[in-house]
């Protein structure tokens, strides 16, 4: 890397032109800035890398977020994204607690005049922090709407994102205050709670590689309430900053007498779920056996006739699958990489073609759970 710099360098006094060919990063606009666009109130940030620089802002009228890409070849412009309208920065310049720059588009060019904000800034950058973000969070809250499931009565919490975020979280609560009660809901409601929330990480994860903020739909609802058990069902889909864009569906398992969570697989013999523990992390990893996955996909035929034959070389070879509890069955879904979600499957196993596989607590639970339907 150092001999790559020295060579850049010395290419830049020979051959100045060359040295502006590539994206290059601007001293002194890394951090926050306040001030105005024209005579429009705005908020910016600005992160320097190593290999440049971004920046993102937003009027305060309205708060939401443009992001601000470096132009190649251009020192000092930024093309602005996520707007109606094309639009950029140019002549951008930082000098001591001083930004200006014009801002352009279809109209006359209008002024930028920043001051700098003191704050405390991590190694997320500037756009990433809490201290940018912090008025955007202003009206941002969780509404409660009430629901029934299997005749029980629960409140439904829903994220109102006042506009400002491409958030959306919908999870729910328990009635009651017992201490499982109180366990679970803390569970649930963990993506809603906290300064900031959780589904804030999303925002900064992006935001601190580059002027776009992440995107998120995350959905947690009851799929059954015994007198026992409480299944959850979840559908997530994020776009948070890492290589591809990630959805699925998954199931959680929380058992009503002491609120604990609950893995399903924790129900079937070993011949079917194999257990393995990583060193450095907490909880076991449990896939499912050669054998099981074959049981699973027994009379199974692909939908996609023209790929069927690689979905099921890729179903039967995939050994991390998430169970979910229904008073029906077992839903089991297969844990896919991003390159073969085409693949995904959903099966539904009845509990009287399961029975040879529970282990004798797994028949147990089947059991008592099949009492309450008789």
């Amino acid at each position: 890397m150092l001999k790559v710099r020295i060579v850049a360098l010395i290419l830049g006094l020979l051959f100045p032109s060359a040295a502006w060919a590539q994206p290059v990063s601007t001293p002194g606009l890394a951090g926050i800035w306040e001030g105005t666009i024209g005579s429009m109130p705005v908020r910016a940030c600005f992160v320097t890398r190593e290999w440049g620089t971004f920046g993102a802002y937003y009027y305060t009228s309205h708060l939401k977020l443009l992001g601000l890409e470096a132009q190649d070849g251009a020192p000092g412009t930024f093309s602005e994204t996520g707007g109606e309208f094309t639009a950029r920065w140019s002549g951008v310049q930082a000098t001591g607690d001083t930004l200006v720059a014009r801002w352009t588009s279809e109209g006359p060019a209008l002024p930028v005049r920043l001051n700098r904000v003191a704050a405390t800034i991590g190694e997320e950058g500037a756009c990433a922090s809490l201290a940018f973000h912090q008025p955007r969070l202003a009206g941002v809250r969780t509404v409660t709407s009430r629901a029934t499931v299997d005749g029980t009565a629960y409140t439904k919490l829903t994220l109102d994102a006042a506009g400002h975020f491409a958030i959306a979280v919908q999870s729910f609560a328990l009635d009651g205050d017992s201490a499982a009660v109180r366990r679970i809901n803390t569970a649930l409601g963990e993506e809603l709670a906290g300064t900031p929330p959780r589904w804030f990480e999303c925002i900064s994860n992006s935001l601190s590689q580059t002027g776009m903020e992440g995107s998120e739909s995350e959905t947690l609802e009851p799929a059954m309430i015994s007198s026992r058990w409480l299944s959850v069902a979840g559908q997530f889909d994020s776009n948070c900053g890492g290589a591809h864009p990630n959805e699925g569906n998954y199931y959680r398992l929380f058992d009503l007498t002491s609120g604990a969570e609950v893995n399903l697989l924790d129900w079937f013999l070993p011949t079917a779920v194999k257990r393995e523990h990583v060193e450095g992390v907490d909880e076991d990893l449990r896939t499912l056996e050669p054998a099981f996955r074959n049981f699973l996909l027994t009379g199974w035929h692909s939908a996609d006739a023209e790929n069927a034959a690689e979905c099921e070389r890729v179903l039967r070879d995939q050994e991390d699958w998430n169970a979910g509890l229904t008073r029906e069955g077992v839903v089991f879904t297969p844990d896919l990489p991003h390159v073969v979600t085409a693949c995904s499957e959903t099966f539904t196993i009845g509990f009287d073609r399961l029975q040879r596989w529970l282990k004798p607590e797994g028949v147990a639970a089947v059991g008592a759970l099949l009492a309450e339907r008789r």
